[in-house]
């Protein structure tokens, strides 16, 4: 009977439409701001590093407050004037002239963006249905990933045919599209009605997420070193539009994040989870070995399978955990790991890479997945075990 709850209702389609136009004017940004620092401003591969990695660590720290004001103040309001802010900050690009400018508009930037994205990652929990949470979820996360398929190439194609005026302009209309979308969206917010919010740790973090949490961080942290050296790679190894990675690694999460949560809804982690990591160690050593496109398409393919599988399926586990008046500070909580696992990964495998080379940072890479694995074995499977596939009643 729980199969029949609706999934595509009004508000759901909405907010994957503002996940959507969100994600992809983010994603215009990712492979046309190195060339904007180099060829504009003047900088070298050392301010890229530091431009690309503020926007992760301010909203690293911003998250907790982001969930601990989700929940309290309430999903609409919030989202409200942080996607107001998301886009100003998109369009405030074209008033960048110098590295100091750019470096505080990041930081702007990136604690929109941790407002924007913890607050629709909660929206999109409260409008799934319980009985499909995972299978919603997935399809929540496929937004993400239509536009990590499509922002990088279109992106490039505006800065390549009219310039970066064009581009930051056009990163500015999907963004304010992505605002009037949450205008439609009417629900009944829960809210904890036995006392009101004190602050305290708990307002900010929510600690029956942390395990989830941690597995999060390591995943982090070498897709990570996927997001910044891809490209670089490509390059070494003869392979000169390396954007192909991302374009199929898509294409994977397409199918898979689906997949993986309609298998979490009806069977719980157990079996998918392993699936996932052996893939995330896979592509890793595909990449290592990888002389041409065969092998590098290959972990795309692998990468995918495996980020398909893990990423979601904890996140759903994280929601089911917690009570309705603590989806924002869960949620605030487990990005808030992944963000710091991107920016601490990219400057650590980024250190190793100029040590070891970056085929054997990738290998390495492989083998510090091994670390969220057993980190799920120990905790998370072991408490599926003693209660196998018991969803949260909220």
């Amino acid at each position: 009977m729980s199969r029949k709850q609706p999934l595509w209702t009004k508000n759901f389609l909405l907010i994957c439409v503002a996940n959507l136009m969100v994600f992809t004017s983010f994603y215009f940004l990712l492979p046309t701001l190195p060339v904007f620092v180099t060829e504009v401003l003047k900088g070298d591969e050392s301010n890229v590093g530091y431009i690309i990695g503020i926007l992760s660590l301010t909203a690293v720290l911003v998250r907790p407050l982001a969930g601990f004001l989700l929940d309290a103040v309430g999903r609409r309001k919030i989202l409200f004037f942080a996607l107001i802010t998301f886009a100003m900050a998109v369009g405030a690009y074209n008033y960048v002239t110098s590295l100091g400018l750019l470096f505080m508009l990041r930081a702007l930037h990136g604690i929109s963006w941790g407002f924007t994205t913890t607050g629709a990652g909660t929206v999109a929990a409260d409008v799934v249905p319980l009985a499909r949470r995972g299978e919603g979820l997935g399809y929540y996360g496929l937004s993400n990933t239509l536009a990590m398929a499509v922002g990088p190439s279109l992106g490039l194609y505006i800065l390549g045919s009219t310039g970066f005026a064009s581009l930051f302009t056009a990163g500015f209309i999907i963004a304010v599209i992505g605002f009037l979308s949450i205008l439609g969206i009417s629900y009944p917010e829960v809210k904890e009605v036995k006392e009101k919010h004190r602050v305290s740790f708990e307002s900010f973090f929510e600690p029956k997420v942390f395990s989830l949490s941690g597995i999060m961080f390591f995943v982090a942290i070498v897709y990570g070193g996927i997001v910044s050296f891809i490209t670089l790679y490509g390059k070494e190894i003869g392979i000169q539009n390396a954007g192909v990675y991302f374009l199929v690694y898509a294409l994977i999460l397409l199918f898979i994040r689906p997949y993986a949560g309609r298998n979490f809804d009806h069977n719980g982690p157990l079996k998918i989870m392993p699936v996932g990591f052996a893939a995330l160690a896979l592509s890793f050593v595909l990449l290592f070995l990888a002389q041409g496109y065969f092998l590098f398409i290959a972990s795309a393919v692998a990468m995918g399978v495996g980020f398909g599988i893990v990423q979601p399926t904890s996140i759903a586990m994280a929601i089911n955990r917690v009570a309705p008046f603590r989806r924002g500070a869960a949620n605030g909580t487990i990005f808030s790991a992944f963000d710091l696992g991107i920016g601490l990964g990219s400057i650590f495998l980024g250190f190793l890479s100029s040590k070891v080379g970056l085929p054997y940072m990738y290998l390495i890479s492989g083998l510090i997945v091994l670390v969220p694995m057993v980190m799920f074995h120990l905790n998370e499977a072991k408490e599926y075990r003693l209660k196998p596939i018991e969803n949260n009643t909220n």
